[in-house]
């Protein structure tokens, strides 16, 4: 008989800061592997909130293969708090281009330090002597458009190169799967350094649907 391997209901990895001999943790990423479901775990607990600028302490972000959005929080009656509802944003297979978080860090010092294992899955910025404000950024974009833009077709986006940003520090690439359906998507992780000025000593934005998709794109 065939031996087939055991696929994962879900894989997380977590997103890190190595600064010295030191891993500083921003969150953990969780992805659904057959649904495509993708939840952000922040380290810390409490967190300014998008919505009411009030400090709230989050368990957690998903992003959801029909396009909902919802926060949960510790301690709320609510199951969840649903930022963007079914039908205001594309769906996951559906987008081009979309920024989906950015979460700004005053000193990322103040991150829990990492004890455990690092494995080659987790995201690690090396952020060498840098020490001061940080703002990390998750977006996904769609391998079609990257491959009609080498093929020279007109595509809403462009390929930036962080070494050349004066903010930039790292950037990290990963693959959403093809289990979900979903296997041209790709998810991109970048550190930058930050002077925004926030009330807290931390910040997380979830931008609105950006309207780009690929269903227009024809290889």
């Amino acid at each position: 008989m065939e031996n087939k391997e055991k696929i994962k209901s879900s894989v997380d990895y977590r997103i890190l800061i190595m600064s010295g001999n030191d891993y500083y943790k921003i969150g953990t990423i969780i992805i659904k592997t057959h649904k495509g479901d993708i939840f952000y775990t922040p380290s810390n607990n409490y967190i300014e909130s998008p919505i009411t600028l009030e400090k709230k302490e989050f368990e957690h972000i998903s992003w959801h293969i029909n396009g909902q959005v919802h926060i949960k929080r510790k301690g709320c009656i609510e199951k969840y708090e649903i930022i963007q509802k079914d039908g205001d944003r594309q769906k996951l297979s559906e987008m081009g281009f979309q920024e989906m978080l950015a979460d700004t860090i005053k000193d990322f010092t103040i991150l829990p330090i990492y004890q455990k294992e690092v494995t080659p899955l987790d995201v690690v910025f090396d952020v060498g002597n840098y020490k001061g404000q940080v703002c990390f950024k998750f977006s996904i974009v769609s391998g079609k458009l990257i491959v009609a833009q080498c093929r020279g077709q007109k595509v809403p986006i462009k390929q930036v190169n962080i070494n050349d940003a004066n903010d930039g520090i790292a950037v990290s690439q990963r693959a959403l799967g093809w289990h979900s359906g979903n296997a041209d998507v790709g998810l991109q992780y970048s550190l930058k350094k930050s002077n925004k000025n926030i009330r807290t000593n931390r910040k997380i934005f979830i931008p609105h649907d950006m309207k780009i998709t690929k269903k227009n794109i024809k290889l």
